[in-house]
């Protein structure tokens, strides 16, 4: 069964509200911007204060290269969870 690749699709970054800001890409299936950031919102690496930096329309080749669905929401780059902030960071914190 061959997969069902998004129509359209959205580049989003976010940086963090942290003191060392942390930069989070997503790539999401949807069909607007709108729809984009707030399927984003309900991610844990995602919280209050978080701010979207840069946002881009992807093109059907990227959404092709990607092989991303619609209504997927895909993050890029290595997360950790901090148990002391209780989220998912981009970095793994010391100590």
């Amino acid at each position: 069964m061959a997969e069902k690749l998004a129509t359209q699709a959205w580049f989003v970054r976010i940086q963090t509200k942290e003191a060392k800001p942390a930069l989070l890409d997503f790539a999401v299936g949807k069909s607007t911007l709108q729809e984009a950031i707030a399927a984003i919102l309900h991610r844990p690496e995602v919280e209050l204060g978080d701010q979207v930096t840069f946002t881009s329309q992807l093109t059907p080749i990227e959404i092709n290269s990607y092989r991303l669905r619609t209504d997927e929401v895909r993050t890029y780059g290595r997360r950790f969870y901090n148990p002391a902030a209780a989220r998912w960071v981009a970095t793994r914190q010391s100590g």
